[in-house]
Formats: structure tokens, C-alpha cells, sequence
């Protein structure tokens, strides 16, 4: 009981200081965001999705959550570092209890940083119910920004368009809850998620059926050889067909009957609304915060006719890059400029699936007119027809050899706070990452990690000395380190069966992604790698971000090293940000500094 008690005095030491209060009142409501069949969802303060949490860098927050659900839930604030308040992170188990329904949860916290944020549901996938909404962290006057490496004689321009920068939230939509589609899952066999109704930008949406021939000319060319031996094509949602999807692990348990209909083999076009962004009149620049909140789906983004300035990844500023289009993974945020240089019109914004396992795809707008700059809802039957040139194909290709997309291993953060003296690795961890006896079940390291055991911990691992709980002593779901270390990460991803890219997400911090590659990982240590493959790591000024995307592993092995620095003792989750796989066990426990654990045991 010490721990806790101490835990507690830090937290009133914490709670004395003056905060900027936020309620999150939510509640489970019926809804149709894309304008399809009505289910339970989860709206916050009565609107879906959340509202904007907004505050200036070194002030702190504090976001009073009221649960008046029928259910269990906690709320994560995704790419927070939760320095010195590890008890905010949002992890049932690990940082804290559930918040019972009918019951409340204070998390407090100092907006250190600066940037793009959201937070989200973090029990269970209740992503997928729509627990999301956007954070925005405004930075301080003392924080350099890169904008006159965008623009020398614009600044002032470029400085103005982000103090008006506004959220723009891309995610996906199902027809079925998150415990419905599991219970599908469980009761079939096979990973039934992967096939989506809809995509939303900020809560909006429709559902479009592609035409067949769409769907024949942009199947993915490596599932073709597959369907056509089966007698197969893919389903009107644009999805793999079951049968292919159960093909991966033939001796599993496999019952396809239990999959509804309406899961794969029904689509209807339906009337929901569809976002549009007004440029604002007589400015030179637009800024948005591309927040990717989608529990599933990886998108294609471009804006049509409009080059787009990325000057920061993942809340953080970064030496600015021109391009054509972006490609969005689970958890990613991306901050852009765009020049409003063209003439009065609608141009279309475009988001398309990249994973392969589904063709679905949506168009938000961009209109240049003399109203004020607030959104606008369009139906199906009354939006705008596009004349305006698109950069990509409705499968997220390029339309020519001219279009860029951004290269994520490109990027270096802005300024470059990568030592200069390259630091002395404490720990190498290995992880292999995969499906384990069923296209449900995931691990990041061999054994898929409990979820649904974890989450019921009591008391949560952060109020427990760090050997005390059996669980921690199982290496291939517990991760344990000192503090003041550096920790090299190193996720390696097999071909057998093919893998998906995975974006995984490290609670607490940031960390410097130095390498990746193709190919079986056949060292002990990061220094040998670099020494065999020294154009494949960058330990001058690497990408440093609180996301890492394993690339996919479809023809050949994978691999991906991320770097960082323990310097938040605490309990915090490491795991893939595609819900299906988190839920499925693709996590691992993280208990970092434990030599300096938070209170006394």
C-alpha cells in the first residue's frame, strides 16, 4: 500500500496547480456517421466525434471523464509523454482501474509539448465505437518553427495559417460494434475486421460501392493468382472473401457460416454527409492537422491540383517537405500547409485504402469561396461535381511518375535533437511480430499479450513493485529497463504467412527510428547490423517519432530498429495500433525505470 500512498501524495502535488478543465461526458447513443444502418456508438458531450481539446505548451490539462455507458472504458491521450504523471496514461491494468459505468476519472497532466494529438478509448477496440477527438497543444513563443525554410518572405503568412490550424480526423467506419465484430471473430475463426463499411473525415461519411469493374481492375495484383484458383473475387465491399482470409492458417477451426451476410456480402450506397473545408478568405495559406484515428484501415491522402508543405510529424516540427500525397498509418498525425493560389472552386480532398485487404475509398472538399471558414455538410444527392484533377487513383497510386509521396524515412525532426555523441545502448530487445494459430490472434513477440486479463489487473501494475506481479516475469510480453538507459527496439516481421505493416505505438515516448530493411534479422545487436547494412540506419539525423510502421512482409522478411531513452519510470503499453491486432494480443507490458519506480513498495 506505501506505493500508492506515495503515488498519491505526487498526484495532490500535481493537482494543486492551476489547470485548464475539460469534461468528456460519454455516453452510448444510437447513430449513423455515414448515413448507413443505425448502431450503438459513443458520443462525447452529445456529438461524435469529440471535441477539441486546445491549450497552450506548459499549461496543464485536465480532462474530467464521466462514463454514462453500460460498460467499462478508460481514455488514452495518445503521444502525451506523461512525464512525471504516469497514472494519466490511460491503460486499464497498467496505469489505472476501469472507470466503471456510472463513475467518473480526473486525468491530469502537463502539456509539455507541443503539436498534434487526439485521444482516444483505450479498453477494449472502442476506437472502433468512435471514443476519438482531437488534442492541439499550441506552441510556446520560445519554440523554433521551420516555416521560413517553406517560405523566407511568408512567415508571418505561414505563422498565421497554424494559429488557425484545424483538425482534420480520418478514420473508418463498421456497421457492427467492437464487441459484435469480435464476437464474429471468435465465432468464425477468422479476422472479420478487416472489412470496413465506410471512411469518415471529422465524424462524416457515406458508403460507396464500387462498380465490378472497378474491383476487378484494382485488386491488389498478388491476391489474384489466390482468387482465381478458388473461383473467387473480391466482395462487393471491396474486401478479401473469407475463404482467402482463412487460407493463411488451414489447420485452425474455421466455421465461415457464423459470418453474417451483411459483414462481406452486402453493400448499399447510402447518403451521409460528406466534410468540406472552407479556404479561408483573403489568406495566402491553409493549415491542417491530419489525425489518423481510423482503428483499421491505412489511407492514401492528397488534395487535388494543391502540393502539400509537411512541417510536422507526429506533433513534431520537422525540416518541411514538399509533396503530392501522404500515406496515413494507425496513430500517425501529420501537420500541412497548403498555398490557396487557385482559382474559385470545389477541389477534391482524397483518402483511399492501402491495405490490401479492402478497396474502399472517400472524397472530403476543399472550397474556395467568400464565406466564413466553418465546415459544410453535403449529402450524396447535393455535393459538389469535381472538375479538379486527383494526384491519386482510387487505390491510392499515384496517376503518374510525377507524383510524390512523402518519405517517411526522410524525415528529420526540426531541430535535429538526436545526440551528437552516439549513446552507449543498454538494451537490444528483439521482437517477432505475426499472427499466432489464427488470423485473430497477434503478438509482437511470440505470445499474444491478454488484453482482457491485463485490463483487469488490481491494483494496476504501476501501483505494484515491479516483481511483484507473475506476469512480469514472461519475457515475450514484458519489456523491463532502468532508467536513464537507452533501449534499442527491434521489430522483426516474417513473411510466413505475409504480414501487413504494422504502426506500433510506444506509451511515454518518442524515439529516433535509425533503421530498417529487408531480409531475415541475423544479429545480436544494432551495432552489428549497422556494420554489415550501414545504408540501411541513419544515427545522424533520424526520423523521431512516438509511431513506428514495421514495413509489410509479403514477398520477403521485415525489419525496423527504433531508439530511445528511458527517462519516465512507469507502466506503459507498447503495442500495434490496428485495433483488431491490439485486441487480438499484438502488445507488450513496458516497465520502464524500475530501479527509480514512481513512490516506495
Amino acid at each position: 500500500m506505501a506505493i500508492i500512498f506515495a503515488l498519491l501524495s505526487l498526484y495532490i502535488s500535481y493537482a494543486s496547480a492551476s489547470a485548464n478543465p475539460f469534461t468528456l461526458d460519454l455516453t452510448w447513443e444510437s447513430g449513423s456517421p455515414d448515413g448507413g444502418p443505425a448502431r450503438d456508438l459513443i458520443k462525447i458531450n452529445g456529438q461524435f466525434t469529440g471535441p477539441l481539446l486546445e491549450v497552450n505548451q506548459g499549461e496543464w490539462v485536465e480532462m474530467l471523464v464521466l462514463n454514462n455507458m453500460p460498460f467499462n472504458t478508460t481514455v488514452h491521450a495518445h503521444g502525451i509523454d506523461q512525464i512525471n504523471t504516469p497514472w494519466a496514461d490511460g491503460v486499464p491494468g497498467l496505469s489505472q482501474r476501469h472507470i466503471q459505468p456510472g463513475e467518473s476519472y480526473t486525468y491530469k497532466w502537463k502539456a509539455e509539448q507541443y503539436g498534434s494529438y487526439f485521444y482516444h478509448a483505450h479498453s477494449q477496440s472502442q476506437i472502433d465505437d468512435g471514443c476519438y477527438g482531437p488534442i492541439l497543444i499550441k506552441p510556446a513563443d520560445t519554440v523554433t518553427k521551420p516555416f521560413s525554410k517553406i517560405s523566407p518572405d511568408e512567415v508571418s503568412l505561414l505563422e498565421d495559417a497554424e494559429v488557425n490550424v484545424r483538425p482534420f480526423l480520418v478514420s473508418d467506419w463498421r456497421h457492427t460494434t467492437s464487441q459484435e465484430t469480435w464476437d464474429i471473430e471468435v465465432a468464425s475463426g477468422i479476422e472479420t475486421s478487416i472489412c470496413m463499411d465506410s471512411i469518415l473525415v471529422n465524424g462524416k461519411g457515406y458508403d460507396d460501392c464500387w462498380p465490378r469493374a472497378q474491383l476487378t481492375e484494382f485488386t491488389p495484383a498478388g491476391f489474384v493468382p489466390v482468387l482465381q484458383q478458388l473461383g473467387l473475387e473480391l466482395s462487393v465491399k471491396g474486401c478479401l472473401p473469407p475463404p482467402v482470409i482463412a487460407g493463411s492458417f488451414p489447420n485452425a477451426t474455421i466455421h465461415l457460416e457464423n459470418i453474417p451476410p451483411e459483414v462481406f456480402d452486402v453493400c448499399t450506397p447510402t447518403t451521409g454527409s460528406r466534410e468540406t473545408i472552407k479556404a479561408p478568405k483573403d489568406a495566402k495559406w491553409l493549415a491542417l492537422d491530419i489525425i489518423h484515428s481510423a482503428s483499421l484501415l491505412a489511407f492514401a491522402f492528397s488534395i487535388d491540383e494543391h502540393p502539400i508543405w509537411v512541417y510536422a510529424a507526429d506533433g513534431q516540427y520537422i525540416e518541411p517537405m514538399k509533396v503530392d500525397a501522404l500515406q496515413l498509418f494507425n496513430g500517425d498525425r501529420y501537420s500541412i500547409l497548403i498555398e490557396l493560389n487557385k482559382p474559385a472552386d470545389y477541389y477534391g480532398i482524397r483518402l483511399t485504402s492501402i491495405a490490401a485487404a479492402q478497396l474502399i475509398d472517400t472524397i472530403a472538399y476543399l472550397e474556395y469561396n467568400d464565406c466564413t471558414p466553418y465546415a459544410t455538410n453535403y449529402t450524396n444527392d447535393t455535393y459538389p461535381i469535381l472538375t479538379s484533377t486527383p494526384s491519386i487513383t482510387r487505390a491510392g497510386g499515384p496517376v503518374s511518375e510525377d507524383v510524390v509521396f512523402l518519405d517517411t524515412s526522410k524525415i528529420s525532426a526540426f531541430p535535429n535533437p538526436y545526440p551528437q555523441d552516439t549513446p552507449s545502448i543498454d538494451q537490444t530487445i528483439i521482437m517477432s511480430l505475426g499472427m499466432v494459430n489464427h488470423t485473430y490472434i497477434w503478438s509482437l513477440s511470440k505470445t499474444p499479450l491478454n488484453n482482457h486479463a491485463i485490463e483487469n489487473i488490481d491494483p494496476p501494475l504501476l501501483y505494484t513493485a515491479p516483481s511483484a506481479h507473475p506476469h512480469q516475469t514472461d519475457a515475450d510480453t514484458t519489456i523491463t529497463t532502468q532508467n536513464n538507459t537507452w533501449i534499442d527496439l527491434v521489430f522483426t516481421s516474417s513473411n510466413t504467412p505475409p504480414q501487413p505493416p504494422h504502426p506500433i505505438h510506444k506509451h511515454s515516448n518518442k524515439a529516433f527510428i535509425i533503421g530498417q530493411g529487408t531480409g531475415l534479422w541475423n544479429w545480436t545487436t544494432v551495432a552489428e547490423a549497422q556494420a554489415a547494412l550501414p545504408q540501411n540506419f541513419n544515427t545522424v539525423d533520424p526520423p523521431y517519432r512516438d509511431g513506428f510502421l514495421v514495413p509489410g512482409a509479403d514477398v520477403a522478411p521485415t525489419w525496423l530498429v527504433a531508439r530511445y531513452r528511458v527517462v519516465n519510470p512507469g507502466a506503459f503499453l507498447l503495442h500495434c495500433h490496428i485495433q483488431s491486432h491490439l485486441n487480438g494480443g499484438m502488445a507488450m507490458v513496458v516497465l520502464d525505470g524500475v530501479d527509480e519506480w514512481p513512490g516506495a513498495y
